[in-house]
């Protein structure tokens, strides 16, 4: 199995940190990676262990360790960066909201793509609501919750390529095949600490999120954006994507979002439901 890298790219003076999904890998942002990068942004995916994806024997992580492994990555790029904007997908935009909150005087803005808050997607298996039944039975936690079709891809070409490298290789642009039940559990459990959190987040704020999320429905980006104290929060709806919403059809218009937000000279107003 190949060895998971981190995404890093030099640019200018500010700097943007990416965080991807659960169990996945920097592959599915690195549209939006390079895109920023080509902005003259300095760019970071990092891989974080127990968190990326991995094979069976991969060490499972805790919550606090994914948070604190997130801080450490901000913390090394502020030291290289004038100013930094930290996002991510899905979990990831869970963890960078956590960074938000616990560094809201360093953080430039906050990109939050398909923030999941609650499993509560179309596409959900029924089983992913017994999920916190699974805190007491320990055993319960080694085993694992298969992805099917649509993948959180709504684009069907792109949606066949991702069964084939998940059937491959157990991994995909959109993340892996399986789900350990223990990672989804700590997942849950990061989400609820960021629930207590959120007001205290102040950094300006973007939401990005599908209309027909197939893994977590849009009242996630309206709690974020309902909760967080920042004077400036943009929450985007796009009509022609489920989750993954960094490589599915409106990838681009995703990353049009993500450099108009980050512009010195952007407005600044309030929620703005749009899409």
């Amino acid at each position: 199995m190949p060895v998971l890298r981190s995404l890093h790219l030099a640019g200018g003076p500010r700097g943007v940190l990416l965080f991807h999904g659960l169990s996945s890998s920097p592959q599915e942002l690195q549209f939006v990676a390079r895109g920023l990068h080509r902005a003259g942004y300095t760019v970071s995916v990092p891989v974080i262990e127990g968190y990326s994806f991995g094979g069976a024997d991969q060490v499972l992580g805790t919550h606090r360790q994914w948070a604190d492994a997130a801080l450490a990555e901000f913390d090394a790029l502020r030291q290289r960066c004038a100013s930094v904007a930290v996002g991510g997908l899905c979990i990831g935009a869970v963890l960078a909201l956590q960074v938000a909150a616990l560094r809201a005087a360093q953080v430039d803005a906050v990109l939050a793509l398909s923030t999941t808050m609650h499993y509560d997607g179309w596409a959900n298996p029924w089983y992913r609501r017994l999920l916190p039944l699974a805190a007491w039975v320990p055993w319960v936690g080694r085993f694992g919750v298969r992805e099917s079709a649509p993948y959180g891809v709504k684009d069907e070409r792109l949606r066949g390529w991702i069964a084939n490298q998940m059937r491959d290789s157990g991994n995909s642009d959109a993340g892996a095949a399986v789900l350990k039940v223990q990672d989804l559990l700590e997942a849950s459990r990061l989400i609820a600490n960021l629930r207590r959190r959120l007001a205290d987040i102040t950094s300006p704020t973007l939401l990005l999120h599908a209309r027909e999320d197939d893994a977590a429905a849009p009242r996630s980006a309206f709690e974020v954006a309902l909760r967080v104290n920042a004077q400036r929060v943009r929450c985007v709806l796009l009509a022609d994507s489920y989750h993954m919403i960094s490589i599915d059809r409106e990838k681009h218009k995703v990353l049009a979002e993500m450099l108009d937000f980050l512009q010195p000279t952007a407005t600044v107003g309030g929620t703005s439901p749009s899409g």
